[in-house]
């Protein structure tokens, strides 16, 4: 069989280690994150939508690659900016069909890795990525929120490949070209699963051993790990019951939520330009206004300026340290915190989403009986059944969410945390995102404690993971904490301390500013 993939097309023995580094990661992420089969029966027959449908559930697959893996991170990038590179300097803009798949990469893996374009890139790409936008615009917003799912994405995926067939025509022209692009362009590689097992199966675990960022952190078993949304934790009439409660502290606090909006608008700040502002004395010639110059040449009054309208392009994700601990340390206080700033941020136009971690029992759970069960080996690793809930998902509004984030304000889930795989799952999820700016604000409340697992490996073992995560992802994410009484700065640099005793102000919601302000 075939996967017809940008930057893959190389004899893998005879490349050289850097390239082939990159085409070897590549194939193992879509190895562990691709049914191959589902992939051949949901692939279209033509031969371009075929083309397009397997860029987009290659650039999937990378972009559902961990953040711990950096070095993956890094050899895909590569291996993919260098293809790009070739392909320019191979004329696949001499084509229409050519330069079409080469637009459309560079479009999809903006949406699903947020990597933007150069500007060698951008001088070939930018009438055509116009064009296209409008075409498959509403597509391409379809494709990361269905990345966990190759059968959801593939409804998207196969959208856009459909449209940019029908747009190239069915014509002798585009069945004939379509395979000389490929070809010429190195999209296509041959690939024999079974000859390259060993070799790909030694990299899958050169992908496992690079987990951990660096340093000794290992699990002992993910089996008995749950992610759930906040609206499974609790039955609906509870969470109602909840939100009331929750509606009750956050009007008990004096902030205006449309004031904050506007000083976050001016943190995360963008600019469009939308339209014309007529009627002014400088800028460009207004054609609306042309019979004035005849009629009153001393008029200075008929050029027109750009408008310019505030907007953002950012996502600001929210990990509270949802433990026992937490209990003590003003839990509503948190809530109503996280809450309002989702509502702040949603009037200013920058998308948000809450998460939170815990363990899904007390005392390690099923992994824990796995771990006795095979003899408790020395150093395991985490041994315990982590948590992660999703309070409100980046897709989701502030209203659709609201139960599920008043959920929060009931402790019976508050057990006991992982912070570094947390902050590990919670970069993961924005780095899929398609904004620009993505920041990261940890609430916690101190230092990592996991009872079986510091019971059973080295001192330091989960706050050193939580350390090397937060300097790992801190490369392509503004990470910051809030320690809610406690100074987190030994683990993540960009800290503040909060005390959220009494009612809450406009001054306590400085805090990402404090964080996230230029300085």
């Amino acid at each position: 069989m075939a996967i017809v993939v940008p930057y893959l097309a190389l004899d893998l023995r005879e490349a050289g280690e850097e390239r082939r580094r990159g085409v070897l990661d590549a194939i193992g992420l879509r190895l562990r994150h691709s049914d191959r089969e589902l992939h051949l029966e949901l692939s279209p027959e033509s031969p371009l939508e075929r083309v397009v449908f397997d860029i987009a559930e290659q650039l999937r697959c990378e972009a559902l690659a961990s953040p711990a893996l950096i070095g993956v991170r890094a050899n895909t990038r590569k291996a993919f900016d260098e293809w790009s590179e070739t392909a320019r300097a191979n004329g696949i803009d001499e084509t229409g069909i050519g330069l079409m798949i080469y637009t459309i990469s560079h479009l999809m893996r903006y949406r699903l890795l947020g990597i933007a374009t150069s500007e060698s890139v951008d001088e070939v790409i930018e009438s055509t990525r116009f064009a296209l936008a409008k075409l498959v615009g509403h597509a391409l917003r379809e494709l990361a929120p269905a990345i966990e799912s190759q059968e959801d994405f593939a409804v998207p995926a196969r959208e856009i490949a459909r449209l940019l067939a029908e747009m190239a025509g069915d014509g002798e022209e585009a069945a004939t070209e379509v395979p000389r692009v490929v070809t010429e362009n190195k999209l296509l590689i041959p690939i024999d699963w079974e000859t390259l097992e060993e070799e790909l199966e030694a990299m899958e675990s050169d992908l496992d051993g690079r987990s951990g960022v660096g340093g000794d952190y290992r699990v002992f078993t993910t089996e008995f790990d749950v992610e759930k949304h906040g609206s499974k934790l609790y039955r609906e009439p509870t969470r109602r019951e909840l939100r009331r409660e929750l509606d009750g502290h956050v009007a008990a606090q004096s902030v205006s939520v449309a004031r904050l909006a506007q000083r976050l608008q001016r943190l995360f700040p963008a600019v469009v330009e939308s339209g014309w502002t007529s009627g002014e004395d400088d800028g460009h010639l207004d054609p609306s206004r042309l019979t004035q110059v005849v009629v009153d040449p001393a008029n200075p009054f008929i050029r027109r300026l750009p408008r310019s309208v505030p907007t953002s392009d950012a996502v600001v994700s929210f990990l509270v340290d949802t433990s026992g601990s937490m209990k003590a340390q003003r839990f509503e206080a948190v809530a109503v915190f996280v809450d309002t700033f989702v509502r702040a941020l949603e009037m200013a136009d920058i998308s948000s989403e809450v998460l939170g971690f815990t363990t899904a029992s007390w005392g390690g759970g099923k992994a824990l009986g796995r771990f006795k069960a095979e003899g408790q080996p020395d150093n395991p690793g985490r041994v315990g059944d982590t948590q992660h809930v999703i309070y409100k998902s980046a897709d989701e509004t502030w209203r659709q969410a609201r139960l599920s984030i008043a959920s929060m304000l009931k402790t019976d889930h508050y057990r006991e945390g992982v912070d570094g795989e947390a902050l590990l799952w919670a970069a993961g999820r924005i780095l899929r995102r398609p904004e620009a700016r993505r920041a990261i604000v940890m609430i916690s409340d101190g230092v990592p404690m996991h009872t079986v697992t510091a019971n059973n490996n080295r001192d330091g073992y989960l706050g050193d993971h939580l350390r090397n995560v937060a300097r790992a992802v801190g490369d392509d994410i503004q990470l910051g904490a809030i320690g809610i009484d406690q100074d987190l700065a030994e683990f993540i640099p960009r800290s503040i301390r909060l005390s959220l005793e009494g009612t809450l102000t406009i001054g306590t919601y400085d805090a990402l500013h404090h964080l996230f302000a230029q300085r």
